[in-house]
């Protein structure tokens, strides 16, 4: 088996049995390229595919300054997002079925129209966008500790794990997506507040991105998709038998606890 499949092969055995493994740059002579690692996510992804699932939309990361330099990162990630990855809001959700998951407090976009092309713009992104909502990122590294390189994140599928939607979405033109605020609490306890801006500038951007970035391989963003667009918070580590609320300002709340 080549590298690719290999290392493809390691990661979805170290999600399915919640077992981290070491850096997968390691299992390569001289190292992953970004070109590798992208490469490897597909191979997971086409894996998952044959098992009966399908890709619901992306998740982009690292696109909170912020968090992106925290992490040491040289440019934002991108993630698929499969069926089986989505959940509602409320109710329980059980620590066991992840590595090490941490939380972060995103706007999600529903398109209502294909999108793709190298140069799009964020007036093309919202007038492709059918709808808005709250929502939370559950993210989890199959690489122990989340430490490793920039391919590395790439390879295990930006570090997706699931998303929490609301049933309640709005028309983007109802929403100031650049003062749209956010405060995230932990049993009732602030710990974190953030707005739009802080994702690329424009949650909207995220999403460009997004296509630049799938269009360099010959992908494209397709009617119905949901495309997570950052965090507008910080990574905040999951705790057992908490409840974890992100309250927006316009687009409502979203929540889950942890047992």
């Amino acid at each position: 088996m080549n590298d690719i499949g290999r290392i493809a092969r390691v990661l979805g055995e170290a999600e399915k049995t919640r077992r981290a493994v070491g850096p997968v740059s390691d299992l390569v002579v001289g190292g992953l390229t970004a070109d590798l690692g992208h490469a490897v996510c597909e191979a997971g992804i086409q894996a998952r595919i044959a098992d009966g699932e399908r890709i619901a939309g992306y998740k982009v990361g690292a696109t909170n300054m912020h968090v992106r330099l925290a992490m040491g990162l040289p440019d934002a990630t991108y993630g698929y997002l499969m069926g089986t990855m989505i959940l509602p809001t409320g109710g329980e959700l059980r620590m066991d079925e992840f590595i090490d998951p941490r939380l972060e407090c995103e706007i999600c976009f529903r398109l209502a129209r294909d999108l793709a092309g190298p140069d799009l713009t964020i007036e093309q992104v919202l007038d492709a966008t059918e709808a808005v909502s709250a929502s939370f990122e559950l993210c989890d590294s199959r690489i122990k500790d989340w430490k490793c390189p920039y391919p590395d994140w790439l390879a295990d599928n930006g570090f997706a794990a699931r998303i929490v939607l609301p049933d309640r979405w709005l028309p983007v033109g109802d929403i100031d997506l650049l003062e749209e605020a956010v405060v995230l609490t932990q049993d009732g306890n602030k710990i974190a507040e953030g707005k739009g801006e802080m994702v690329l500038g424009h949650p909207a951007n995220a999403v460009a991105w997004l296509a630049r970035k799938l269009h360099e391989r010959g992908r494209s963003l397709s009617a119905g998709m949901v495309v997570m667009t950052g965090s507008l918070t910080t990574v905040t580590p999951v705790e057992r038998a908490s409840r974890y609320v992100a309250s927006f300002s316009r687009l409502g709340t979203v929540e889950k606890r942890f047992v």
